[in-house]
Formats: C-alpha cells, structure tokens, sequence
C-alpha cells in the first residue's frame, strides 16, 4: 500500500450538451480523496450524476476540467496506450448487466483481462481458477455463461474484474439484476473480497442493504458531492 491516496479528484467538472448551445451540468467542482481499502457507496435518484462519476472514476470517460490522480498520477494526461494499459491493470469493472461473452465459457471468459495484459495463457488460465473458485465457481469453470443462473454469472463478471488484482474497484447497480436472496450473496461477497484484498470500491446503487455496507456513503447535490456518513 502507498500513503498517497489511490484517487485524489480536485475541481471537477462535467457537463453534456442538452440543445444547441445548451450544456447541462453533471458535476461542478468536485473534490473526492479515496485511500486502500476504502468502500463508498453513490446514492440518490436517477440521473444526479452517479454513473458518470463511476465512469469518469475508471477513465471510461473525461471531465471538461479538473483532475484526478491515481496514485499521484494525472491519469487524464497519459496517452491512449497508457491510459488503456492503466485501465486494464488498476480498474476493475461490474455491471448490473454483466456483459459477457455468451459463446465462451466461465473460464474463457475471466481469462479474457490476463490474456490481454501480454500474459501467457497458461498462466491466465491458472489465475482465472483461482479467482473462479474464490468466488465459489470452481465447479463451473468449463460451463458457457448461457448454462449459467443469474448469480453465477455476476459472480463470473466479479471474477473477470477482480483476476488482475486491480486497486480500484467500481461497481455500477452490481445486483440491480438479481433476485434479493442471490444479491445477498454477492453483497456479502463484495465485502469479504474488499477486506480480503484491501482493493478500493466504489459501488453505484438503489439497494439500501448494499450501500449501508460500504465505510462511506456519499450522494450528489446539484453537481455537488455529499458525503452522507
């Protein structure tokens, strides 16, 4: 672990154009420090900004001023090639829709970050076990996402983010998909992997039950962040 925070985010903003020569605000000046092993959770209504900082968090996205450091860092000022091999090692990402590739299997699938870090597919296949029995799939590896529950293939999707071991974690409605009983699950699963791994997460969400989890949580006022903690 580094003392410097993982992500320091000074004066922010971000804004979309809503009719000709009009923007609309997202976010106005924000300030967020994150450090290792920080949980935060993004509350509110739909549409206050919550996805577009998670995706400015993982460099899916540019504000129009400010900036954020990733461990000192000015990551907006790296070039395409860096940035991308930035986002590939340090950022994980879930969805609430999982995103994976049907035709493949469990296995193939978590492999997919490895194999495109440069590593050589042995040792991404060996990685992808490890994490896939982590996160209790060991008996599934060789099974196609199609053939998978619901559950089983977000806990697929947690293992092809997390494979890499990245500092960051984000997570945008990770169980908006599932059913309360299955969301438990990978609720209780984010924690231990956050306590386990000491990886910083982020998590969009509606779900009360997860957000109280998180260390922090923080909403967004009229562009503005406020931690609600």
């Amino acid at each position: 672990m580094s003392d410097q925070p993982i992500v320091q985010i000074d004066a922010l903003s971000k804004s979309y154009p809503v009719t000709a020569g009009r923007r609309i605000e997202i976010l106005k000046g924000i300030e967020l420090t994150l450090t290792d092993g920080d949980s935060l959770a993004v509350v509110g209504a739909s549409g206050i900004g919550k996805s577009t900082l998670l995706q400015i968090l993982g460099t899916l996205d540019r504000p129009d001023s400010g900036r954020m450091f990733f461990r000192g860092i000015d990551v907006f000022k790296l070039n395409h090639d860096r940035l991308a091999k930035f986002r590939n090692q340090s950022v994980g990402f879930v969805f609430q829709f999982h995103h994976l590739l049907a035709e493949f299997t469990a296995i193939e699938n978590v492999m997919m970050p490895v194999l495109i870090s440069g590593e050589h597919r042995d040792q991404a296949h060996v990685k992808a076990i490890q994490i896939l029995e982590r996160v209790g799939l060991g008996h599934r590896l060789e099974h196609r996402v199609t053939d998978l529950s619901g559950g089983e293939q977000q806990r697929v999707a947690l293992a092809r983010a997390l494979i890499l071991r990245p500092a960051l974690l984000l997570a945008d409605e990770p169980t908006g998909n599932l059913d309360k009983s299955t969301g438990r699950q990978i609720h209780k699963l984010l924690l231990e992997l956050n306590q386990e791994m000491q990886m910083t997460i982020v998590i969009v969400t509606h779900n009360p039950d997860l957000a109280a989890l998180m260390a922090r949580r923080i909403t967004i006022v009229d562009g503005a962040l406020v931690e609600l903690n």
